[in-house]
Formats: structure tokens, sequence, C-alpha cells
């Protein structure tokens, strides 16, 4: 960029600054149809004007949407379906549910009907950093907020955006790996220089092909930017760390065009923030360059399963034996298991499925290494009132198939039934504490808003002696409650009104479980944090559970990077300073 242009972009930003809200198709300054084609023209025809899939659902087909309604109605549920898209999201409440196809969670044809709502206004189908770097310093000088979707798979809305121009990174799909790549600060390593465009699938589809791993996301069809900025937990994180833990480099487009190459030599501070500093606030990250490690050579998995027994009525029982459960997870972990699961509570009392993993390790290992777990479990069954069973482990022949095994537990798109809360809980809230008090704080943040209904709490074992043994040259601004925690735990249990407009029925549900959940977890572990891809957004204490003690550096660098303000998401950095509202789909400033 010239030294004029520079002059003349900073005078716009000084000018722009001062305004109350971005600028709106309602505004005069909103750019005229003459200056999108010109903007256009100079991407090379890359700019997409939002049509909405399920428009072929309505009468007229209001934005000529070129997908049957029939075809959208039944690839709704797809998270691979959204991500091929320009426009969608998974969880489209956080869009306002802005033209959903009949049958969808939320549909409501007369109160919403099929418009742009919460979806943005024109997307750039972009294919290199220069194109992205043309499109976000046009829009920041206009005051136009800017959003970045890569496969739209997050629980918190942050890929859409009301009256904004989107940077669609699906295409950005390079793949290439380097077994002897040059570190910017000496040696060299294995890794994956990977387009931010890629999903987890293709990544470890291609670390394998060599017999290597990247610490990756669960489900192939989650993409690299949202999760890696947010941390980004997996099969492999009690191991590794997490996966902002395993950049080494980053090449990253900021709102005044600049294009950086950030690592531990230069931009030291852009590496930083983008090792788990939140997503999609400091720039468009365009290309990763991932660490890899040795591929597992077993994979070993076995279930334990627990419920009331046959004739039982001894509800308490089932408490207190998901209080020894949750006991025992520090002391399985630091052994080696990983694993996920889920405790279901209803008016019976509790059940409680967990797949333990185990990497390079026997079948008869991993069972002797959960008897324990079990004897802990059945210690709390008085007149045997617990049934708990841990099945035949599973040999999976390689780690792809162990992989591919897990996609069968992914959930689907397009729910939105209600928020979860969540949080990293660490050794003093598990081990430390007694059978009797786990079971109360249990108790508490599994509580359901619908009387008599139940909820459920998901369990994941991907933090211990992974996260906490990441080398300090490696930690960037990941929460640093990481490195203590150990299991991941997000509790359901709200409900959301489906018959009101979104803004009302997600403030509804915010309030409920701020008052009941978010409260049961600050007693429970008051300095524990949270994991940001999946939590509660309208959390009160969201800088807290979040970024813990790195905000305030953040928020500094969220001014350098984005001195316009032109990226905005929920709970992001610097969010407090402004209110967006989803009905008018208005962002302005809070003072």
């Amino acid at each position: 960029m010239s030294g004029i242009l520079i002059a003349a972009f900073t005078l716009s930003v000084g000018a722009l600054a001062r305004a109350s809200c971005k600028v709106t198709p309602s505004d005069a300054s909103w750019p005229t149809t003459a200056d999108w084609q010109a903007l256009n023209d100079t991407l090379g025809g890359s700019l997409i004007a939002t049509r909405p899939a399920a428009s072929s659902c309505y009468p007229g087909n209001p934005f000529n949407s070129s997908l049957s309604c029939s075809l959208v109605e039944t690839s709704w549920t797809l998270s691979a379906f959204h991500a091929s898209l320009p426009e969608s999201i998974d969880y489209p409440i956080f869009a306002n549910d802005s033209c959903l196809p009949p049958g969808a969670s939320g549909y409501n044809e007369t109160l919403l009907g099929c418009h742009l709502g919460g979806l943005p206004i024109f997307i750039v189908n972009a294919t290199s950093a220069a194109q992205i770097s043309t499109a976000v310093a046009w829009a920041s000088a206009r005051d136009i907020r800017i959003i970045v979707k890569g496969t739209g798979h997050d629980l918190s809305g942050r890929s859409a955006g009301a009256h904004a121009l989107s940077i669609w990174t699906h295409s950005l799909k390079s793949i290439k790996y380097e077994s002897q790549w040059q570190l910017p600060a000496g040696g060299v390593d294995d890794v994956l220089i990977v387009g931010s465009g890629s999903n987890w699938g293709e990544v470890t589809a291609a670390a394998a092909a060599e017999g290597r791993v990247c610490i990756s996301a669960q489900d192939s069809t989650v993409g690299l930017g949202g999760f890696i900025q947010g941390g980004g937990y997996g099969p492999l994180s009690s191991h590794y760390g997490l996966s902002a833990d395993n950049i080494y480099q980053a090449t990253v487009v900021t709102t005044s065009g600049e294009i950086l190459v950030a690592n531990n030599v230069q931009n030291q501070d852009l590496i930083w923030a983008i090792r788990g500093g939140g997503p999609g606030l400091y720039g468009v990250v365009t290309e990763y360059v991932l660490r890899s490690h040795p591929i597992p050579e077993t994979v070993v998995a076995a279930t334990l399963s627990m419920g009331l027994s046959t004739n039982s009525t001894s509800y308490n029982a089932t408490w207190a034996g998901l209080a020894a459960f949750m006991k025992s997870l520090p002391d399985s972990m630091d052994q080696g298991l990983t694993g996920s699961g889920n405790a279901v509570s209803s008016t019976m009392g509790v059940t409680l499925s967990m797949d333990y993993f185990g990497y390079n390790m026997t079948a008869e290992s991993l069972t002797a290494l959960l008897e324990p777990v079990r004897a802990s479990i059945l210690a709390q069954s008085q007149h045997d009132a617990l049934n708990v069973s841990v099945a035949e482990p599973v040999l999976y022949p390689s780690y792809v198939d162990f992989f591919y095994y897990l996609q069968s537990t992914s959930v689907g798109a397009g729910d939105a039934t209600g928020l979860i809360s969540s949080r990293v809980l660490g050794r003093t809230d598990l081990s430390n504490l007694s059978i009797c008090r786990l079971q109360y704080h249990l108790r508490q943040v599994m509580q359901a808003e619908t009387e008599g209904g139940g909820s459920r709490l998901l369990v994941n074992l991907q933090s211990g002696r992974g996260t906490a043994q990441v080398e300090t040259s490696m930690r960037g601004a990941l929460n640093p409650a990481w490195r203590t925690g150990y299991v991941h735990t997000i509790a359901t249990g709200s409900s959301i009104d489906l018959t009101i407009p979104p803004q009302d029925a997600l403030s509804a549900a915010a309030a409920w479980t701020e008052e009941v959940q978010e409260v049961a977890w600050r007693e429970w572990a008051p300095t524990a944090g949270a994991y940001i891809n999946e939590a509660n957004p309208y959390s009160s204490s969201w800088k807290h559970d979040f970024y813990g003690e790195n905000y305030d550096a953040l928020s500094e660098l969220k001014s350098k990077y984005d001195p316009t303000s032109s990226l905005y998401v929920l709970s992001g950095v610097d969010s407090d300073g402004w209110d967006y509202n989803l009905t008018t789909g208005n962002l302005c400033r809070t003072a």
C-alpha cells in the first residue's frame, strides 16, 4: 500500500471510528450497486450476493436459490451441507433464523419468513490472501462489518452477521507436508502447511498418509480457523495439548489490508493472540503451519456404563456413582487414558456412558485401568443398587479407522433447542472434593429449565498432562486455566422458545442459564475457565471464563490489529463495547 493510500485510509479510519453504528443498507453512506460491482471487478468476480439456500422453499423463490427445497430439507442437519454453502451456519438461530426450510428447528413462516436477516449482504469466495486484503481494506474504510466463515461450524454464530461483508475461506484448501520445515527460531520439524479453508477430515487424512497426526477436532467436518483460534481440543489433546498449542506460524490479513506472517520471531504478539485468543478478532487467517506428531500405532477403546439395577429405586446412589466417576478422572488421565461420554439426568437419577480411549496400549491394559474406576463407582452402591459394566475393548486397526469411528458420535447441525454451559475442571475441582460435595455440585449444574425435564453432562478428557506440559515457546493467549484443567464438561438443560423471535428467545434462555447453571459453576469451580467454542456466550463472566488473565493484553492487540473494530463476534474481545441486535441487525456502540 503506497504512502498516499495509507494516509488516506488513516484519515477515513479516524473519521469512521467515531461512528456510533456500523453502516447498514438504510444509511446514505452504504455503497451503491456500482460500488459493489467495482469491488467485484477488482476481486476478479469472486463477490457473491447472498442467496439463502432455503429460498426455494418459499413462494416465488425470492432469492433465486439454485438448490431444490427437498435437497435443503434433507440436508439441513448435516454440517457438511452448511459448510458447502457460502452463507449458511450450523446453528441459524444466531442468524435470526433467516430463511429456514420447513421442519427445521425454529421454522416459523408467519413469524420470520425468508429474508437475509442475520446473514451477510455479500460474500467473498476468497482464493488468496491478496484478494482478502483488498476486500477487508475496502469494507473497513466504509465502516462495514466484516465476518469470517470457514465451515460455519460453531455454537455462537460467529460466522454470520447482518449487513456484513463475509470472507468465506472455503476455497483455501492447500495441504502440504514437510518433514524438514525450518523453524523460525531454529531447528526443523515435521509439519503440515494448510490453507485455513481445510477441514479436519482432510488434514487428518493428509497427515496419516505420512504417518503423522495433527491435533484435530473429533468431527471431521469442523474447519480450522475458529477451532484453532478458540483453543481447539480433540482426541489427542490430553497427550499433546490443544490445537492452538501446536501452531508454528500463521499468515494473517488484518482489516487494514496488511498481510502478515506471524511466528516466534516476527509479529510475535499476533501469533500469541492467534494461539487461543479468540476466533475472528484480529484478522483473517489464510494459512497455518501445524506441528505434527507420530501417529499412534494402536488405538483401543472400551465403554463404561452405569445405571440403576433392575427393580432398584435408589436414585441417590446414581448421583453418588457419578460423583465417584468424576473424582476418578484426573488419575485415569495421568495413566494415559482419554475419551468422551455423557451423563443423563431424569427424575429417576442419572445414567452414564463413557467411551475411554488408549493409544499404544493393549486391551488388557485398558481393562486393568478401568477396573478401579468401576470399583469406586460400585463402592457407592448399597444393596447392589447400581449396575456398572465395562464392555469388551475394541482394538482399531489404525488411528484413521478410529477417527472415522468417532464420526458416528458427532453432533449434527441445525438444532437450537437450548444454550449450553461449560467449564474446564481441574484436579482441585474433582479428585480433591468429597463424594458428597461432588454430588451437590453435579445436581446443581445438571438442573433442567423444564419442570420434570432432564439434562445432559458431556464429559471430555482433553486436557491434563497434554496441556500442562506444552513448552513455553508454544503457549499463546489460550486461557491459562487449561494448563491445570483436566476435564472439559458441558451442561445442557436450558430451553429456547422457538415460537418467539430469536433475539427474545436467546435472551430468555441466557437469563435462566446465568441464574442457574453459571451460578452453579462459579460455586463449584470459581477459578476454572471455559472453552470459547463450546460454552454459554452470554455468561456475565465471559472475560474471565474465556480469556482469564490474558484479556487486557488481548484488548490492546485487538485495537492494534483491528483499529476500525470491523471484526465483531459474540463474547469476543472488546465485544462489550458493542450491542448487536438480531432483530434489527444493527451493530452499535454501547457508549
